[in-house]
C-alpha cells in the first residue's frame, strides 16, 4: 500500500481515537478512584460503541459506496431502477452502536422502492 493512502490515513486516524479514549478514561479514573467497576464500565461502553462506529464505517466504505455501472433492477418489481445519488443514513447495530454510511441508492419509479446500499 501506497505511503499516504486511504487505507494509511484511516489506520491512523483510529489509532489516535483510541489513544485519546485512553487518555480521557485514565484522567477520569484518577478523579474518580472510587468508583465501582459499573461506573467504569458507564465511561467505558459509549465511547467504545463510538470507536468502533467509526470503524466500522471505516470498513464497510472499504470496496466503495455501493454504486454499479447500471442495470440495477427492482426485486420487487422487476424494473430498471435509477441512481439518485449518494446519501448518508445513520445505520445502527444492536452489539456496536450507530455509525453513519454514505452509499448509492436507488429507486424504482414502478413500485417507489428504494434500495440502500445495493447488494
Amino acid at each position: 500500500m501506497a505511503p499516504g493512502s486511504k487505507r494509511d490515513r484511516d489506520k491512523e486516524r483510529i489509532m489516535s481515537a483510541v489513544e485519546e479514549m485512553y487518555d480521557e478514561l485514565q484522567a477520569w479514573r484518577a478523579v474518580h478512584p472510587e468508583a465501582s467497576f459499573d461506573e467504569i464500565a458507564a465511561q467505558v461502553t459509549p465511547r467504545r460503541r463510538a470507536l468502533i462506529g467509526e470503524l466500522l464505517e471505516m470498513l464497510a466504505g472499504q470496496h466503495g459506496n455501493g454504486a454499479v455501472p447500471e442495470g440495477l433492477v427492482c426485486e420487487g418489481c422487476g424494473q430498471a431502477m435509477r441512481y439518485k445519488g449518494e446519501f448518508r443514513r445513520e445505520v445502527e447495530h444492536y452489539l456496536e452502536g450507530e455509525t453513519e454510511l454514505e452509499r448509492a441508492y436507488y429507486y424504482c419509479a414502478h413500485c417507489e422502492g428504494g434500495l440502500f446500499p445495493p447488494g
